[in-house]
């Protein structure tokens, strides 16, 4: 079973809760970020934290 959940924040992508699984991350301000803008998002702000 599928639900549409909302889309992602960023590329639009629908996200969906497949049998009890979120395939994508709800962020802090209660947006949802499909898991590719999420990875891309993380790398950013490790490669942020890394140069500080």
């Amino acid at each position: 079973m599928e639900e549409l959940i909302g889309h992602c924040r960023i590329c639009e992508k629908p996200i969906y809760c497949r049998m009890g699984f979120l395939d994508g991350v709800v962020q802090s301000d209660q947006t949802l970020l499909c898991f590719d803008c999420s990875a891309a998002v993380h790398e950013e702000q490790m490669s942020v934290d890394q140069e500080e």
